[in-house]
């Protein structure tokens, strides 16, 4: 038996719906999909009432939702800001934006406000020379 939308499917539909039939239970009985009788549900919703929150799980009333205390993030530490040097004003001068670099020029950012300025300074790695250099950890003088 398909359903055929005539009135009388409908209200058989609506009937077992109104039974506490389930979408797929009601589906199997007519030979469809559950999503026909749920588009049926949906659009005929005075002959299919509305059931609630039935299958959800609730709190027993008067049951308060505690919150839990959250943790403070960790105070992040600042990156040591690394000093301008001479080579950095004369690079300042030909310095470039970021998107207008090509491949084989110096990415190491020369000021610390926007518009970020790049070196520029044409290399084989992604710094030139003096900045990668730079990049690198200083070694302790003290320790062999």
């Amino acid at each position: 038996m398909t359903i055929q939308h005539r009135t009388v499917d409908i209200e058989a539909a609506a009937k077992l719906w109104r039974d506490d039939h389930s979408a797929s239970q009601i589906a199997k009985r007519f030979g469809v999909s559950r999503n026909v009788i749920v588009g049926l549900a949906f659009r005929n919703r005075g002959l299919f009432p509305w059931r609630g929150d039935a299958g959800k799980k609730s709190r027993a009333p008067g049951q308060a939702k505690t919150m839990r205390p959250r943790n403070q993030a960790p105070e992040l530490k600042r990156e040591p800001e690394i000093p301008a040097t001479a080579y950095d004003a004369q690079r300042l001068q030909s310095a470039k934006l970021l998107h207008h670099l090509t491949a084989g020029e110096c990415c190491w950012p020369l000021n610390t406000g926007g518009p970020y300025l790049f070196c520029a300074a044409e290399t084989t790695g992604r710094y030139c020379r003096n900045h990668h250099v730079r990049s690198l950890p200083k070694k302790d003088e003290g320790k062999s």
